[in-house]
């Protein structure tokens, strides 16, 4: 089962030198280069997915922090795939299902590619990064989108063929390929999942690169015991990894709501199969359980001393490292605790789901929501913690390094480089959205994207994208992104009254990302009366509002005095939009606001956040690590305009 927001997944590689192509350069380049050993091709950096890049960059713990912002693409909706960038070229998806190829320099869109929908997907149309590879005399851009696995032409996005899984046409089946492709030989291998769903086939597949055709399917309900009906307890949203040499490809498994019925050998599994689908081993830290322990992110391949390992993160907040041909142990590491709401209720947002990396002897990453530190930097040999950072918050993102630079976005709405070495913050960056997706590192370059808005609802983001970043260029940044502040500051003294929710009784307000104090019970509630308008928030056994503030963060260090109520016209703009609408001190059991400050069209989620005082309005990224509860309406609150 997947964590929170955001997003998670990730995507794949190919071979470094292939054969190039004849044709003229066009508007998207030529093919006449094969793809660089240097180029980002997949999620990951390579096949070995150690998400880390060995080529030569002026990035360095010494000067990272000169990186500015040169260009930001717009898309239409959240972007939580990871770029490739190959050449002159940058490829993505978000969740609208568009695929993008835009132009490394200047960020302008070179062609779009609008794939078909698939209704029943956890997040977002497109959560597969994808990954560029050189097949025959195409060069070819492999991206999977709701149910479906897409191979476009890099030059100008002309489809080559497309597979749908399970049913052709139904959108109501809950198959969907969250994972993100590898490339090796003639093969385009990749996960897909069920949402847990008893009846429908899950696991890892792989294509013919230049025709599309299923090669094999492996049936890891059988290889694991289970022989009846497909029990929807071997989900892959994990992205695999491949040992060329060995013939082996590695990837992980999800968790089982149902068991202990159900729970089979494959089950919240690494595990390994050769490149002809025949299954070869599979390791199993957990017994039977319903505390949703899946293994995400994807496997990195990399070496201690002479002995060839694999090693994942899994959302129990735990790293392990197994022997490649045997899947045998040989360490683990502890760096946090899983994010449970509660044992046993099969719902868990913590540990590791984003991607980590594998350089210079240490492995780093970030883990979800639970508890912190968040940002973890572990020796790759023993198993030791070598240093943790308390300052960023909770990430679904990858990693990436380069050089000694460890680059990782998060929740708070900030993407931040670290010294690998150290965990000491070197440079942030505020984005207009969470950072759900992986930075890569090309050249001279940084790479990012951001994007927020809760999946289920279908309002899309505006304020989401792709960015680029570089060192001192002194030059001013294009595309600048849409403000995320009302411009007309009109207050709004009535709400349209049809459908108007929390009328009747009042609402829970009980979607939390933060974990709340220790020794509190909370309890939030809101209450609407639309004409004239009183919007009724009560609250019990909060605490003291700085006890609610992340511990370790920036906005800690400013403290809080005060709970704040705060009305927003998107999810882009969570903490602001309609502006506060009222707020309480400790000892108080809540307020009544009479007024919107800032009029929007309508309203479609109300937060509760701990905040400095009445007058220090929360920016993107503080408003993240204060925030207290919300809730969200759909259909949105309607303004009566003032």
């Amino acid at each position: 089962m997947r964590g929170i927001v955001g997003g998670l997944l990730a995507v794949a590689f190919l071979t470094a030198a292939c054969a190039g192509d004849d044709r003229e350069p066009t508007a998207a380049g030529s093919n006449a280069a094969p793809i660089d050993a240097c180029d980002w091709p997949l999620w990951g950096y390579s096949v070995e997915r150690t998400f880390a890049t060995t080529c030569a960059t002026a990035l360095a713990p010494d000067t990272v922090g000169d990186l500015e912002r040169v260009w930001f693409h717009a898309t239409d909706d959240v972007v939580t795939a990871t770029p490739a960038v190959v050449g002159d070229t940058v490829y993505t998806g978000d969740w609208a299902g568009v695929v993008y190829a835009l132009d490394r320099e200047t960020g302008d869109e070179r062609w779009r590619f609008q794939t078909t929908e698939h209704r029943n997907v956890y997040a977002g149309q497109i959560v597969s990064s994808p990954a560029v590879a050189d097949v025959g005399d195409e060069r070819l851009v492999f991206i999977g989108a709701g149910k479906t696995m897409y191979a476009l032409d890099a030059l100008d996005g002309a489809e080559r063929w497309r597979h749908e899984l399970g049913e052709a046409g139904n959108g109501l089946e809950p198959t969907e390929i969250e994972s993100s492709p590898v490339v090796v030989g003639d093969l385009v291998i990749v996960g897909y999942d069920v949402h847990n769903t008893p009846g429908y086939r899950a696991g890892l597949m792989a294509f013919d690169t230049a025709t599309g055709d299923l090669e094999w399917d492996v049936d890891l309900d059988r290889a694991g015991g289970q022989v009846e009906e497909p029990t929807g307890c071997v989900d892959v949203w994990s992205s695999p990894s491949v040992d060329e040499e060995r013939g082996l490809v590695f990837a992980g498994t999800g968790n089982c709501p149902s068991s202990p019925q159900g729970w089979g050998g494959y089950t919240e599994a690494l595990f390994a199969v050769d490149l002809e689908g025949t299954p070869v081993w599979s390791y199993q830290p957990h017994e039977p359980n319903n505390d949703d322990l899946d293994f995400a992110g994807a496997p990195n391949l990399f070496r201690i001393g002479d002995r060839d390992v694999v090693g994942l993160g899994n959302k129990d907040g735990t790293y392990y490292v197994v022997d490649r041909d045997t899947g045998e142990p040989v360490w683990q590491a502890e760096a946090t605790e899983p994010g449970l709401e509660a044992e046993g209720s099969n719902f868990s947002t913590g540990g590791f789901i984003g991607g980590t990396a594998v350089s210079d002897g240490i492995v780093a990453g970030g883990t979800g929501v639970g508890p912190c530190p968040c940002a973890h930097g572990i020796d790759a040999a023993t198993g030791e913690i070598l240093w943790q950072n308390e300052e960023p918050a909770a990430t679904y993102a990858s990693a990436a390094v380069a050089n000694g630079v460890l680059f990782l976005g998060g929740n708070d709405f900030t993407l931040r480089a670290f010294d690998l070495a150290t965990g000491e913050i070197l440079w942030s960056e505020e984005m207009q959205g969470a950072v759900s997706g992986g930075a890569v590192v090309s050249g001279d370059d940084l790479f990012g994207v951001a994007g927020i808005r809760e999946p289920g609802l279908d309002e899309r983001s505006e304020t989401s994208g792709v960015y680029r970043f570089s060192l001192g260029t002194g030059t001013e940044p294009t595309g600048t992104t849409p403000s995320t502040t009302a411009a007309d500051e009109a207050a709004v003294t009535a709400l349209g009254p049809r459908g108007l929710p929390c009328t009747d009784a009042p609402c829970p307000i009980d979607f939390e990302i933060n974990e709340p104090p220790p020794g509190t019970r909370p309890a939030l509630f809101v209450q609407l009366v639309a004409d004239p308008l009183a919007i009724e928030v009560t609250g019990s056994d909060l605490g003291a509002p700085e006890d609610w503030v992340r511990q370790g963060s920036a906005a800690a260090r400013a403290g809080a005095t005060r709970f704040g109520v705060f009305l927003s016209a998107r999810d882009d703009d969570p903490f602001g939009g309609g502006g506060l609408i009222c707020s309480w001190a400790e000892g108080e059991d809540g307020c009544t606001g009479t007024a919107i400050p800032r009029y929007a069209a309508s309203y479609n989620r109300l937060s509760v956040l701990a905040i400095v005082d009445e007058t220090t309005e929360p920016t993107l990224s503080d408003g993240a690590d204060r925030l207290v509860r919300t809730l969200s309406f759909d259909p949105p609150l309607r303004a009566v305009e003032p």
